[in-house]
């Protein structure tokens, strides 16, 4: 796009379509730049043939595609620094905490902030240790383990054990389990061992623990503001509901920094997809930001650089 009128023009599709969430007609564009109804049409024509606009059917407007958006948002990176007082306010509300309530926290604020949904994934740690396992009957057929961990998470499994055992059974056995106390890779092996050592019943139950122990490594995901979702224009179309659930349901998504840039943009047609990374002890984290294609990208871009960069130092991230 060589034109500086037609990146102007291309400038003011996005800003308007982000506004109103209607395509933008070439006669809003002559009025706005002070040219004529027949210029712009043709300024729309080369848009189209670059793939930056589309129009939707044949008696509307323009409107950015995600190459579009793309090209528009670039003009916001590097990002701005968040005012005084959200970085005031980020650093009192993050202050103290450790472990799933830091997580929470930042995903609150993030979406708090930006006005879109948020997903915040921290990479799984298989050498932390475990300090407890509270279980508890989900049914006659089955057991709910909770391991609290030393870095202040907590993971969740599914334990199958027919019939479950009683009361005094999964006392004894949560006593076993503090015991323990070793990183979680470690965790299957010492309580095989243990369950020889014990009678039939708390036998039956460490085992069907260490069965189960393998499906508590996933990643640390935690979400917020998903029914932002339910705000947007878009939300009329049940296909954007569809792919803004996909993006949400994987979590995080595969992204490449680009010239160097802390954040990365990404497109599911019309769900925009923003992404920084989180330092953390045992790997990057992500931060994702997910709402319509016509997001406000210089808040957006923002806010989850400001975030992302907020976690407190004894958390494992950037002071």
């Amino acid at each position: 796009m060589t034109s500086t009128r037609r990146a102007r023009i291309l400038e003011l599709i996005a800003e308007t379509y982000i506004d109103t969430a209607h395509p933008v007609p070439s006669s809003a564009i002559a009025e706005r730049l002070g040219i004529s109804g027949a210029t712009v049409r043709n300024e729309f024509a080369a848009l189209e043939e670059e793939g930056l606009v589309c129009q939707p059917h044949t008696s509307a407007g323009r409107l950015p595609t995600p190459l579009g958006f793309r090209r528009y948002a670039d003009a916001y990176l590097p990002p701005r620094p968040l005012s005084a007082r959200e970085r005031r306010r980020l650093r009192q509300r993050v202050e103290g905490l450790h472990g799933s309530d830091l997580l929470r926290t930042l995903a609150s604020l993030a979406s708090d902030l930006s006005g879109y949904a948020v997903v915040l994934e921290l990479p799984a740690d298989p050498t932390v240790r475990t300090l407890e396992v509270h279980l508890t009957p989900l049914s006659a057929r089955r057991l709910l383990a909770v391991a609290v961990l030393e870095n202040g998470l907590t993971r969740d499994l599914s334990v199958e054990l027919d019939p479950t055992p009683d009361d005094e059974v999964l006392d004894d056995a949560e006593r076993v389990l503090r015991h323990i106390g070793l990183p979680l890779t470690e965790m299957p092996g010492a309580l095989r061992e243990r369950a020889r050592e014990v009678g039939a019943e708390l036998r039956r139950t460490l085992s069907a623990v260490a069965d189960a122990w393998p499906t508590l490594h996933p990643a640390e995901v935690v979400s917020h503001g998903l029914t932002l979702l339910f705000d947007e224009p878009e939300s009329k179309d049940p296909s954007f509901l569809r792919r803004a659930a996909r993006s949400l349901e994987r979590g995080t998504f595969p992204w490449q920094d680009r010239d160097g840039s802390p954040l990365a943009l990404d497109f599911d047609e019309d769900v925009a997809l923003i992404g920084a990374e989180l330092a953390w002890r045992h790997g990057p984290g992500r931060l994702t930001l997910v709402g319509p294609a016509r997001m406000r990208y210089g808040t957006a871009f923002a806010v989850a650089h400001g975030v992302s960069r907020s976690l407190p130092a004894s958390s494992g991230g950037a002071a």
